[in-house]
Order: C-alpha cells, then structure tokens, then sequence
C-alpha cells in the first residue's frame, strides 16, 4: 500500500512539473511572439525612414545634400481660353492640403500649337535661398527659325509662408537655373544657327531679377 501510494505521489509530481513547464514554455513562446510582433512593427514604422540626408564622400551628411530639406509643393494648374485670351490658374498646397496660395496669371497670344506645354511646372529653388519655388512654363514663342520658352516663377516666402509671382522673371528667355553661379542663365541661338548667345540675370535685394554684364557665346565649333 505504501509502495502504491508513493508511486501516485511520484506521478502527481511529474505531471505537475511537465504542466508548469507546459505553461512556462506557452509563456515564452507567447512572450516571444509578442516580442517578435513589437519588433515586426517598430521594423515596419522605420522601413524607408533612412537616414535623414545623403553622405557625402567623407561620410559626413551635408545640409545641401539632405533631401528632406527641400520642400515639394502640391500644384494643381488650369490653363483657360488657350485659343484666344490664354491664361492658368495656379493652386500651390503644402505636404498636409493645406492651401498656401491662388492666383491667375495671362499668358501669351502664341499659336496654338506652340501652347502645348503651356501650365507644365517645374519646382526647384529658383532665387536660391533653400526653399522650393515653383515655375509654370507659358508655352514656346516662334522666333524666326527657333523658339524661346518663358516661365512664371512663383517664388516661396517662408516669413508669409506665401508663393508671389516673380514678374519680370518670364522676360527671361530659356532660363536655365545656375545653382554654383547663383544665377540664372538665359540664351538663343545666334544667325549661325549652332552658336548659343548667354546672358546671366542675378536677383536683387527687392526680390527683382535683373541682367548684369555682358553677353557672351558659346559654340560647339570652336
């Protein structure tokens, strides 16, 4: 009888310790899995996050190289009446909806074949002081055996947190954005027909752009 009761008293103890190993080993699993699904999460939050600018060759991250420190505007743009009075409307939204400005602009009487690009935009920092503008192409104007194409530049004011149309900006003809110069360049074709005519317009302190100095040509020939 001793026997068989010692015998039960040795079984209840093995089948108590192999059920709180049970419950010990669901509970790691559990704690794991849980552990693993934290994890799985905090991954997925910061997939694509990165580092917030782009190195550079000595491995130090740059504030010009960065990226994110460059804004990238909404902008919606409906051109109206190309075939007579041609004109946009220009919607600029930041990265939350939110509507910074509303304007309309005339553009020019050019034949109707040559507005095709008419209300394109391009954003970039036009005048150069670390915020994105934006430019709205007004189409291609036919001058003799080329053409010359103009852009709105609607430039950022962060104090206003505001766009406001450059105007003189699109007298500027081909203008091309020289980010080492701090300029933007504008040429033309010279009567050769290969020979490029250049001409550097710098913004002043009123916010206007103008020309300084002298043209100058450059030709694949020479």
């Amino acid at each position: 009888m001793k026997k068989l009761v010692f015998c039960i008293a040795i079984m209840a103890t093995v089948c108590l310790a192999s059920c709180a190993d049970g419950k010990k080993t669901q509970a790691d699993a559990d704690n794991t899995a849980d552990s693993t699904a934290a994890m799985s999460k905090t991954d997925s939050a910061n997939v694509g996050a990165g580092s917030v600018a782009e190195m550079g060759e000595d491995g130090e991250a740059t504030e010009q190289d960065d990226p994110t420190n460059a804004e990238e505007w909404d902008v919606s743009v409906r051109t109206i009446d190309l075939d007579s009075d041609p004109r946009y409307e220009v919607i600029i939204r930041d990265s939350k909806g939110k509507t910074l400005t509303f304007g309309e602009r005339t553009g020019f009487d050019y034949p109707r074949d040559m507005l095709e690009t008419f209300g394109n935009v391009w954003q970039t920092d036009v005048n150069f002081d670390g915020h994105t503008d934006v430019m709205i192409c007004l189409g291609q104007e036919p001058v003799s055996d080329q053409t010359f194409v103009r852009y709105d530049a609607w430039v950022f004011d962060p104090d206003d947190n505001k766009f406001y149309c450059q105007g003189s900006f699109r007298d500027i003809c081909n203008p091309e954005v020289d980010r080492e110069g701090r300029r933007i360049l504008s040429h033309y074709i010279a009567r050769d027909g290969v020979t490029r005519v250049y001409s550097a317009h710098y913004w002043q302190k009123d916010g206007n752009i103008a020309q300084e100095g002298e043209t100058w040509t450059l030709s694949p020939n020479k």
